[in-house]
Parts: C-alpha cells; structure tokens; sequence
C-alpha cells in the first residue's frame, strides 16, 4: 500500500500553489480572467492519460499520492505541473492564449 501525503502536507502543496497563482494573477499577466488559466481539452486529456498509469495515482480518489491534488482540476489548470516531472507546464498552449487576447484587446482599443 502507498502512502498518502498527510493532510498538512496537501495543505501545503496547495498553499504554495494557490501563492504561485496569486502571484502570477498579480504580476498583471493574469488580468484577462481565470479561463484563460484553463488547459485545452487535449493537454487535460494527456495529462489525465499520464496520471492514470502513474504508480501515484489513486483511481478511487482521483487524486495525486505525491501532492494529494484531486487530479481533474489540477490538469486542467495550464500553469500547473506534475510534481514527478511527468508533464509541465503548458507554455505554448498559454503563449497561444495570451497572443488572441492581446489581438483581442487591440481590436476593442481600435473600435473606440
């Protein structure tokens, strides 16, 4: 049997997450709206596939033995990682992303 990670220890793993996000909604970067943090359907999908035949995968959870993140939601949010390396942050999905909104912003400061 695997060992989960102690209830203090998720508390942390989500704490410095929830840091890195606040920090990153802060630096201005993030000012466009969470669904923007949000992953494409088709990197949740791998990262979802990854997770699944991972030996730290806990199917009746749905959750991480090495973070105890709840798997769903943290796959899907484009600025998270995996904490044994086995996929990283979406970089180019979110590059993609923050290009159509700067275009977008154009637009809207052009059509006043």
């Amino acid at each position: 049997m695997t060992e989960e990670p102690s209830l203090v220890q998720k508390g942390i793993n989500l704490s410095k997450f929830a840091w890195d996000l606040m920090s990153y909604m802060n630096s201005g970067q993030g000012q466009t709206g969470f669904m923007h943090l949000m992953a494409s359907d088709e990197v949740f999908n791998e990262r979802i596939s990854v997770c699944k035949t991972c030996d730290r995968y806990k199917e009746s959870k749905q959750e991480c033995l090495e973070c105890g993140c709840f798997i769903p939601a943290k796959a899907k949010i484009i600025l998270d990682s995996c904490p044994l390396n086995k996929w990283t942050i979406d970089q180019s999905d979110w590059e993609e992303r923050f290009e159509a909104i700067q275009k977008g912003l154009d637009n809207d400061s052009k059509s006043e």
